[in-house]
């Protein structure tokens, strides 16, 4: 009973907006940044063509992440709910959104999946996304802002 069921899965994988090229890995967005990605499918069986493959994801918190990182964190959202490949290589354009809601210095591991592990296809494709940690400008602006304020406080009590 080796049947289709046990078929090697297709090759997918992630695709910048357009889907003319591979997404950056790792993805870095800053927290509240968004950013929207392609599914490719290469290698697909005759099988599976014109039939609909759903989408699902996971996503992982990484080992050294700060403590308040939580799965949730993350985000995935897609345009419409299934890959629908129409030929034995097929690129969903700019089907799927993640976006980074997650503390400065937290790292993901993000999985997008197309059908399920018990169909006829089954294929997943995975993304690192970093959340930001901010410039130093960023950071360093509003400090000098409330040090020159309590500066200039400090001197007007003086002359009273």
């Amino acid at each position: 009973m080796a049947g289709s069921a046990m078929a090697a899965p297709f090759d997918p994988s992630l695709l910048n907006a357009a889907g003319t090229a591979e997404a950056p890995n790792p993805i870095t967005l800053a927290p509240g940044q968004s950013v929207v990605l392609s599914f490719r499918g290469t290698g697909i069986l005759e099988e599976a063509v014109d039939t609909d493959l759903p989408y699902t994801s996971t996503v992982a918190v990484k080992a050294g992440s700060p403590a308040e990182a939580k799965t949730t964190d993350i985000t995935v959202g897609f345009v419409h709910p299934n890959f629908h490949p129409t030929a034995s290589s097929y690129t969903d354009v700019g089907v799927i959104t993640l976006t980074n809601n997650g503390p400065a210095g937290a790292s993901y591991l993000v999985t997008i999946k197309a059908g399920s592990e018990t169909s006829i296809e089954f294929g997943a494709a995975s993304r690192t996304v970093n959340s930001q940690i901010p410039e130093f400008p960023t950071v360093a602006l509003p400090v000098a802002a409330i040090l020159g304020l309590v500066f200039i406080f400090g001197r007007k009590k003086e002359g009273l």
